[in-house]
């Protein structure tokens, strides 16, 4: 019985520590982030590559930049400007151009050169540039 109520316990453990966020401060963002990659699953499964860099600039915004290596690509390029905030540990940002709509960004993972975000229901795999 004490066995089951020790699993319990550890599981529990394990389940929140598998969901806690990492919280962020304005200094751990701030600089130009590389996305390798962006999936709707946490481990990166079914990932697709982007070349995509965020600038996070001190003045509250980012600087989004894609370029397309598809030689039928109608843009070779794109360039998105973005408001943004640290509040709470977690990054809020505008969800699209132009709009007011804001979107909540939660980093699942930070070390100095790496980091995972998830926004709404994409993660996207960040190295530091």
């Amino acid at each position: 019985m004490q066995f089951i109520k020790l699993s319990a316990v550890a599981l529990l453990f394990l389940s929140f520590h598998a969901t806690a966020e990492v919280q962020l401060t304005k200094a751990d963002v701030l600089g130009t982030w590389q996305i390798d990659k962006e999936s709707n699953t946490s481990d990166g499964s079914k990932a697709r590559s982007s070349n995509t860099t965020w600038t996070f600039k001190d003045d509250g915004t980012i600087e989004g930049m894609t370029h397309e290596n598809d030689s039928h690509a109608r843009l070779d390029q794109m360039r998105a400007v973005l408001n943004y905030a640290v509040e709470g540990g977690k990054i809020i940002k505008q969800a699209a151009p132009g709009r007011s709509k804001m979107e909540t960004c939660e980093a699942i993972e930070k070390s100095v050169n790496n980091m995972v975000l998830k926004c709404q229901t994409v993660y996207f795999f960040m190295s530091k540039k």
